[in-house]
């Protein structure tokens, strides 16, 4: 297959780690260590479509905020990015590409037909398909 020809469902990560709109700051931090994932889409609970994205970042200015971080702090709901950017299965590589030097991501859900969450490309997967695309046969 040719990289001009890619698309998400050709290279996005199918296995994968979710939290849903009720998530703590606790599952939020335990989720994200204990599967070295920097982000974690989440998905509404009632409807199971993905309404937006935690990242450390978001993680972290939550907690940053606390003076003195109690073990109640860790069990408030956690918040999340609700304008997460999204592509579909069918999205080709460049597309993809540009979408991640605009907007400046370190992951892109990746959504089916019907909106339902079915994947997720990072930064990491494009420079994998770079480096073994590259080679020569």
């Amino acid at each position: 297959m040719k990289l001009m020809n890619t698309l998400a469902k050709d290279i996005m990560t199918t296995n994968l780690v979710t939290l849903t709109d009720q998530a703590t700051v606790e599952d939020a931090l335990k989720i994200m260590i204990n599967a070295r994932v920097t982000g974690v889409p989440i998905v509404s609970k009632k409807s199971g479509k993905m309404i937006g994205v935690i990242s450390e970042f978001d993680i972290i200015r939550q907690i940053g905020k606390k003076k003195d971080l109690k073990e109640k702090f860790f069990k408030q709901k956690a918040r999340f990015s609700k304008k997460a950017k999204f592509i579909y299965t069918n999205t080709p590589l460049d597309e993809i590409v540009q979408m991640f030097v605009e907007f400046k991501y370190r992951r892109l859900p990746v959504l089916d037909e019907e909106e339902r969450l079915v994947g997720l490309i990072t930064r990491r997967d494009l420079m994998r398909l770079f480096f073994y695309r590259s080679k020569l046969p």
